[in-house]
This record gives C-alpha cells, structure tokens and sequence, in this order.
C-alpha cells in the first residue's frame, strides 16, 4: 500500500513538473516570438525606409515576410491544442498579401528612386499615384469631353440643367468650379495658380500668352510668356504646399533659365528676356544662390487670391463674347487687345456689358 503512494504521487509530480516544464516551454516560445517580431519589425522599417531604391532588398524584404508566416504557422500547429486550419488559412492569406504587395512595391521603388535624381517630386508627394496618372492626361482628357458638350453640365445635375435659365446655369457652375473646397486634381490646381499669376501681368499691361496650359507636355519646362514693349519675361509657375514646407530646389531655377535663352534664341529678338519664378512657398537657400548668380527673378508667398475670372472678349468682327474658366479655349482668350475687353466676376456683370456666351454653348 504505501508503495502504491509512493507510486501516485512520483506520478503527480512528474505529471506536475512535465505541466510546468510544458508551461515554461511555451512561454519560452512566445517570448522568442515576440523578439523575433520586434526584430522583424523593426528591421523590415528600417529597410523601407532608408535602401528600396535597391530592387534585390524587395527580395530579401519578401523572404523575411515569409519567414515570419511560416513561424507562425507552426506555433499554431504546434501549440497544445493545435490548430492547424487556422494555420493554413494564415499561410494563404500571408501568400496572396504578399502577392499583392509586390506591384506596389515594384512602384514604390521606383518611386523612391526617381524622388532620388529628381526632387521636385516630393511637391506632389500628397496624392496617390493613381491621381498624379490621372492628371498627366487631365487636360487632354478635358479638351476632348468638351468638344461637343457644354463643360458647364459637368458641375450640375439634369434636374438643374432643365430648370435654370443660361445665366443661372453658367454662374452656378463658376461657383462651384471655385469652391474651395472641392476637390481639385494637379492638372486644376497648376492651371488656376498658372491662370492668377498671368492675371496679374495683364494688369500690368503685359500681354500673356498661357503657354503652359496650350502646349501641355511641350511647353519647354514654361508656363507663360509676357511681353510688352520692351521686355518678355519667361514665367514658371509653382503652387506649393505652406503646410508640408518643401521649397523650391535649384533644378527649378536652371530650367527656366535655360528655357528664356532657349525662346530668346528661337525668336531672335532684340527684347530683354527674362526668367522667372512665382511659387505659393519659398526657393531653398541653394537656389537661391542658383537665381542670383543667373539672374532669374523670384517671388515668393505669392498666394493664389480671388480675382475676376470671366474673360469679357471682342472679337475682330466685333462679337463681345465671355468665356468661362471651364471653356475649351478660355486659355487662348487674350483680354486687352481691344478697348472694352476685360475681366468680370459675374455672369450678370458680363450680360450687362453686352457681352453673351459663345452660340455654340447657348443654343442660339
């Protein structure tokens, strides 16, 4: 008999140290776990952040990803009450995440490269790459859907296009087009800033040409052309962020720079030809140093603001026409040529001056 309890508790014992032991094991194996996503993690962070320009660290990035799965996997099969569906479903979801992931990362090292050799990237580095795609071909994309059809539908419904009169239609349109807060694609956002800094030319008495907005992908790194009698000054227009705080670098300044010796040269004219640059930020120190040693002008803090922008135009034949900022050829309006031409806020402010929105949009 006593060896009989003897015998049960040896057996409770060991049964008691194997439980601990087990116990132990496993917290042993979680806190192996948890150092090895510590490590991952914060390995894996430091590879994003500072070397994907390198397209084999994407490789070894993946390999370690996997690495971390498949330990997972295996402390769920492994695990006193194993479970081994749910460790095959982490395996095919961390499969197809992974998968997944590739193309963006194939994009993001691209990217990153290109952010590398070219820093003016970064001005634009808030939107997704889907939106900068999709304005690189805004403008053409906007010229073809308005060859045949009223650019003012675009900005109301079809219950408000079959009750309001023209006017109506076309003023609220101009309100919404203004609105700040809507939201604006890059194509939008550089032709307003681009639109604003011509204004103000015109009102110094330069005739403007929007040369960026007309030639699009060919404008030769120039966004307006303004001239008057004795000098044209070669514009390149950068509307950044105040809030993100990334100036303007020197590559900005060469290249307009060599754009106004470029258009000095194919035009042969006599004219002072002057480059120049407004931004809604500021330059960097360096090109700064760039701008005066190449004596480009630079304007800073120069903030995109309310200003007229019906154009009030009289054709050679004497038709007092007014164009909308949405109008396919709105760019190509000159204002000031004639007398009477002229900038109005308001739909009703060009109506009472006599003037009527193309024929083609009034369904005269």
């Amino acid at each position: 008999m006593m060896y009989l309890i003897v015998a049960i508790i040896c057996i409770l014992i060991s049964a008691l140290i194997t439980r601990s032991f087990y116990k132990l094991t496993i917290s042993s194996q979680r806190r192996k776990l948890e150092k090895l996503n510590s490590v991952y993690d914060e390995t894996l962070k430091g590879l994003k952040k500072d070397s994907l320009t390198l397209g084999s660290l994407a490789f070894w990035i993946e390999k370690i990803e996997k690495e971390k799965d498949d330990i997972i996997s295996s402390t769920l099969e492994t695990k006193k009450h194993p479970a081994r569906k749910a460790a095959e479903e982490v395996r095919v979801a961390k499969a197809e995440a992974r998968e997944k992931a590739k193309e963006f990362r194939v994009i993001q090292n691209k990217l990153f490269a290109y952010e590398a050799f070219a820093p003016w990237i970064s001005e634009i580095e808030e939107y997704t790459v889907a939106e900068f795609l999709d304005a690189m071909g805004q403008k053409e994309k906007e010229e073809k859907e308005n060859f045949n059809q009223d650019p003012v539908r675009k900005y109301l419904d079809a219950v408000e296009w079959k009750k309001f009169s023209e006017s109506k239609r076309n003023q609220l349109s101009l309100d919404r087009y203004t609105d700040n807060t809507r939201r604006k694609n890059l194509w939008e956002i550089g032709i307003q800033y681009e639109r604003y800094i011509g204004y103000i030319h015109e009102k110094k008495g330069f005739r403007v040409s929007y040369h960026g907005a007309i030639m699009g992908k060919s404008d030769l790194g120039i966004d307006l052309i303004c001239e008057n009698e004795t000098e044209i000054k070669i514009i390149q227009c950068k509307r950044l962020s105040k809030i993100k705080k990334i100036p303007l670098r020197e590559n900005v300044v060469a290249q307009v720079y060599g754009s106004a010796q470029f258009y000095k040269m194919g035009k042969n004219t006599k004219k002072k030809c002057i480059p120049a640059i407004y931004t809604s930020y500021k330059l960097s120190d360096e090109a700064k140093k760039f701008a005066k040693y190449l004596d480009v002008e630079y304007f800073e803090d120069e903030e995109l603001t309310p200003y007229p922008l019906i154009k009030c135009n009289i054709s050679a034949a004497g038709e007092k026409i007014y164009h909308l900022p949405m109008d396919q050829q709105y760019d190509r309006v000159v204002v000031g040529d004639r007398l009477g031409e002229k900038y109005v806020k308001t739909v009703r402010g060009a109506v009472n001056g006599g003037f009527r929105r193309a024929y083609r949009w009034s369904g005269s």
